[in-house]
């Protein structure tokens, strides 16, 4: 399936293809997950995948606007073992003193692309084609992948609601609120300061 410049924001939460996810049968490139299969989760342990969407994303390659960029994680930064490559909306959960201190949770989920500049952290031009697997569960879900790093895969939420009520019951099912783009970024300056 091929995504087009208007679908970006679809698949913006994915995991780049040969990034590995821990599973009941060990570490497996993401792109091998199939629906059933049972996957680590960082809040609910084994957790089966209800869906996996596999999307083609073209960019420009060099020409590709630099927003869009893949963020390029050294390893051991977010407790990758190896370099890792992360889409610049995916949202990923770290644990830090700071987040503790500004936003009262160690625990706090962030856009990778609030990230860059943190211990080594850039933005690296996309290749022509990019694989995309997106990991659907029965309800958010956070997984490790490469090592200890945590992504997020959000489980789609009906982009209306009828009522008041519904409105809450979507937002208190949420595990953790995402930081602002500009909170984040006040965030990554504190742990730089005290890294």
């Amino acid at each position: 399936m091929s995504a087009g410049q208007g679908d970006f924001g679809v698949i913006a939460e994915g995991l780049l293809a040969g990034t590995t996810v821990a599973t009941d049968q060990g570490w497996l490139p993401v792109e091998t997950l199939r629906a059933g299969d049972r996957v680590v989760t960082f809040d609910h342990g084994m957790r089966p995948v209800k869906a996996v969407r596999i999307s083609k994303l073209w960019t420009a390659a060099q020409g590709a606007p630099r927003a869009v960029w893949p963020l390029l994680i050294p390893a051991r930064v977010l407790g990758n073992r190896s370099e890792t490559r992360l889409l610049p909306e995916q949202s990923v959960l770290i644990e830090s003193d700071a987040a503790e201190e500004m936003y009262g949770d160690p625990f706090t989920m962030v856009a990778a692309g609030t990230l860059e500049g943190y211990m080594g952290i850039t933005r690296v031009p996309p290749t022509r084609e990019l694989t995309v697997v997106s990991l659907k569960f029965e309800g958010d879900e956070v997984v490790y992948t490469n090592g200890t790093m945590l992504v997020h895969c959000p489980n789609p939420r009906p982009a209306m609601v009828a009522t008041a009520d519904e409105l809450m019951s979507a937002e208190m099912t949420a595990l953790y609120q995402k930081l602002t783009d500009q909170q984040a970024r006040s965030l990554v300056e504190a742990m730089a300061q005290s890294a």
